[in-house]
Formats: structure tokens, C-alpha cells, sequence
């Protein structure tokens, strides 16, 4: 007998309301692969390579994405799911973030569809950091009305990261 991994289609159709579990495994799996990539970042003279960004992508595509499987397995939620996500600009964020990257362009984004990551120089890191810290930082901005909203990129992913596991400790889930 074959063993299935998730899927709605590919295990019969059969929902449970314990499968969104797969996909948290899964967001917890790729958050540490982001920490690693984070502490590769501190070191002096290091700059990100294609790969870790596509690391960092697929951590908030799967990040997104539990919001997915937590509304079919747990159809009871998605009234707290929507008011999750309407009151935490990270997860709004969030979700342009894995819909600008799958998509290209956001035609429908949470709040911005020109959000941007970028590297950047932190020239006032280097007036009292000494020769043991990086400073390239790389950053996520996403513009707010008139103003623009910045966060560390590794930050933003342990904020949206942190918020997933409120939320499921507030229902109980974990």
C-alpha cells in the first residue's frame, strides 16, 4: 500500500482536521533553513547567493500557504484565519510576498505590489561594530500610503513565523 504525503487529490479526497500539521512541519522546516542562511549572512564580506533567496521565497510560500491547509482542515477556523490576517501587516505582507514571487506581478496584493527586497549597506553598523559583523543587511520594504514600512528580511520571516505559532497556541492546535 502506498504511503501519502498530503495532498487533497492525491490521498482520495479525505480531510482530516489534524493535516494542516504537514504543512506547520513543513513551514518549521523551512524557517530553519532561513536561520541558517541568517547566520551565514553575519559573517563579514558575505553576501546572499540565488539559492538562499529561493530558500527564503519558499519559506514564505509555505508560510502563506498553512493558511491553506488550516482552512481545509479546519473549515471551524476560517473566520479567525480572516481576522488573523487582516489585523498583522506581516501577514498581509506575507502573502504578497508568495503571490509576487509566484506571479510576478500582484494584481490583487494585501498592501503592495511593488514591495521590494533589497541589500543594503549599514554605514552606521560600521562606526561601532568592529571587524566581526557584516554590514550588508538586506531588508523587505513595502510602502504604506505615503510612507514605507522596512524590516530586517530575516526578522520579518521570524515575525510572520512567530505569529502562525501565537495563532495556533491561541486555538489550542499546538
Amino acid at each position: 500500500m502506498p504511503k501519502w504525503y498530503g495532498g487533497y487529490v492525491l490521498n482520495g479526497g479525505e480531510s482530516s482536521t489534524e493535516e494542516w500539521k504537514i504543512q506547520w512541519g513543513r513551514v518549521g522546516r523551512w524557517f530553519e533553513r532561513v536561520n541558517q542562511i541568517r547566520i551565514v549572512s553575519e559573517t563579514p564580506g558575505t553576501d546572499l547567493e540565488a539559492g538562499d533567496f529561493d530558500v527564503i521565497i519558499a519559506f514564505f510560500e509555505n508560510c502563506y500557504h498553512l493558511r491553506d491547509w488550516l482552512e481545509v482542515s479546519r473549515p471551524d477556523l476560517n473566520k479567525k484565519i480572516d481576522d488573523f490576517f487582516a489585523s498583522h501587516f506581516e501577514m498581509k505582507g506575507c502573502r504578497d510576498v508568495c503571490h509576487g514571487f509566484k506571479h510576478k506581478k500582484l494584481t490583487r496584493p494585501s498592501l503592495d505590489a511593488y514591495f521590494n527586497i533589497v541589500r543594503v549597506y549599514d554605514y552606521l553598523e560600521e562606526m561601532g561594530s568592529g571587524p566581526h559583523k557584516n554590514l550588508v543587511k538586506y531588508n523587505i520594504a513595502f510602502a504604506e500610503g505615503n510612507d514605507i514600512r522596512k524590516y530586517d528580511l530575516f526578522d520579518f520571516a521570524e515575525r510572520c513565523f512567530d505569529l502562525w505559532k501565537g495563532f495556533l497556541s491561541a486555538e489550542n492546535l499546538m
